[in-house]
């Protein structure tokens, strides 16, 4: 299969069940699909960008990005941080979640978010334009990463200027919890 078998949209609230039921099986359990249910209906998530990926009509991938914010501004330029990516264990190696990253930047980018944020896979989102070691370029997670994991906090820029400012970043109420931060 490749890329063009499959289609990427804009979620809405119709969608849920098919939402947590790709994010369920992605993980094996229902921590991600709760936390993604709980961002959808968080009013300092947005604005958010969720997208679902469907082959042949059926939902095979989740992305979800949420509004971050400089802690202690109210000024912030426009962030997100991607959290949580997932894609159903038949349709893995694929390339959907590298197409649901490509689609939801553009997306992103039109609606003017200027930088993206994500705790992840420190192999597997450089290759998606993300740079590893976020704190050492000024911006702190909303919670300590070890030392050992911190190239898993990583940033990417989506605009040619980046911002010019730093500082620790604040996500979404229903993400701000120590649990989300921690391998």
């Amino acid at each position: 299969m490749t890329a063009h078998q499959f289609t990427f949209d804009i979620t809405d609230e119709r969608d849920a069940s098919d939402i947590r039921e790709v994010e369920t099986r992605a993980f094996g359990f229902s921590k991600e699909a709760d936390l993604a249910a709980s961002l959808l209906e968080d009013e300092s998530a947005r604005p958010a960008l969720s997208l679902l990926a469907r082959h042949e009509g059926k939902a095979v991938g989740h992305i979800l990005f949420t509004r971050a914010t400089f802690k202690g501004t109210t000024d912030s330029p426009l962030m997100h941080i991607l959290a949580p990516l997932a894609v159903i264990p038949e349709y893995q190696g694929m390339g959907v979640g590298g197409q649901l990253i490509r689609t939801g930047i553009e997306h992103l980018r039109l609606m003017g978010c200027q930088t993206v944020f994500v705790l992840g896979h420190a192999t597997y989102y450089p290759k998606h334009g993300f740079e590893p070691c976020a704190e050492d370029k000024g911006y702190p997670a909303p919670y300590p990463i070890p030392e050992d994991h911190k190239a898993c906090w990583m940033v990417q820029s989506l605009t040619a200027q980046p911002i010019d400012v730093t500082g620790q970043i604040q996500c979404a109420q229903a993400l701000m919890k120590p649990e989300h931060w921690r391998e």
